[in-house]
């Protein structure tokens, strides 16, 4: 499987504007030039595993959330698969689909699962 440097990169980019960090502000955290951050969130490089635990921890978030698009167990592509059902969905329908997962959940729970 290839990386897509571009999609991290694009995450890594949101989150940190969703902190109101700057580039400037983000790349002193994790000490490294404006510049190199730069090329990472457009997708020119790819950060190092000890770079991105570095972004993680300074986004406060977890490096699942920004390589779920290659992980095949994750919680954050589940999380992810559960808003795209709920997207689209009326309050009613929602409250509808709370209330059944709420029953299921205990019922698992009840049966040991």
């Amino acid at each position: 499987m290839d990386t897509n440097y571009g999609l991290i990169g694009s995450k890594i980019r949101h989150y940190r504007e969703s902190k109101r960090l700057s580039q400037e502000e983000l790349a002193d955290k994790i000490d490294i030039s404006e510049r190199h951050l730069r090329n990472i969130e457009y997708g020119k490089k790819g950060p190092s595993v000890s770079l991105l635990i570095s972004i993680a921890n300074a986004l406060n978030i977890t490096a699942d959330e920004l390589l779920a698009d290659y992980l095949n167990n994750s919680a954050e592509k589940q999380n992810t698969e559960l808003l795209t059902v709920f997207s689209d969905c009326t309050l009613t329908e929602k409250t509808i689909l709370m209330d059944m997962l709420k029953h299921m959940k205990a019922l698992l729970l009840e049966n040991g699962i």
